[in-house]
């Protein structure tokens, strides 16, 4: 006996194909319309009436302090941490004092030539916490600049106590006066109404201006 071997076809192979090309083709589309509609959105968050743009607002001196400020923010807690770190029982916790920023040369604090050259501010510092205390706001208030047209700085270390974890929010507020006095608390509502502005960062692309211009 002769085999023989007959080759048969899928029905509607071509069907297939366009529908499986069409399926595809629609889900792009959907896709495409999606990214569009719901996606990644660069624009920054808009401006309240009691905040003024770091990028737009502030310049000069003024803008410099800020970028020292923004820059170190983070670090005065750890340099809490370091400078406490072998108290001994029972002695209050302290946070850095001037004097530690001069050694650990932390700007726009420590005083040297880009201090000068930014208007030599006056900082101070205030501590509200009693010992035992675990909440409330410590501030570093900078003021009396040798520039035209200087601003005064506060940074507010608002410290919140939740179990056995501190939590500190940090916030970098301008008021465009030269001399201010240092508020009685960090809270909000009073810093709005002493004139005290919250500086906020640059958004991505006003950073890629800011550096490479237009």
């Amino acid at each position: 006996m002769t085999a023989t071997t007959i080759e048969v076809q899928p029905s509607g192979s071509r069907g297939e194909s366009l529908l499986l090309a069409g399926a595809a083709v629609a889900i792009c589309t959907v896709l495409a319309f999606y990214v569009r509609v719901e996606g990644r959105n660069d624009e920054p968050d808009p401006i309240q009436e009691w905040q003024v743009s770091a990028f737009n607002t502030l310049t000069g001196a003024d803008q410099a302090i800020y970028n020292s400020l923004y820059t170190v923010k983070d670090e005065i807690p750890y340099i809490y941490d370091d400078i406490n770190m072998f108290n001994e029982p029972g002695q209050k916790f302290r946070w850095p004092s001037l004097e530690v920023f001069q050694d650990y040369l932390l700007p726009p604090f420590f005083r040297d030539t880009s201090w000068e050259q930014n208007g030599s501010l006056e900082w101070s510092l205030f501590e509200p916490l009693a010992e035992g205390e675990m909440q409330g706001s410590t501030m570093y208030l900078g003021t009396d600049g040798r520039l035209p047209n200087q601003g005064s700085f506060l940074l507010v270390i608002g410290h919140v106590h939740a179990g056995i974890t501190n939590n500190n929010a940090i916030q970098i507020w301008w008021n465009a006066a030269n001399h201010v006095e240092m508020p009685e608390s960090g809270f909000r509502d009073g810093l709005i109404l002493a004139g005290w502005k919250e500086a906020v960062p640059y958004s991505g692309a006003e950073e890629v201006e800011r550096i490479y211009g237009d």
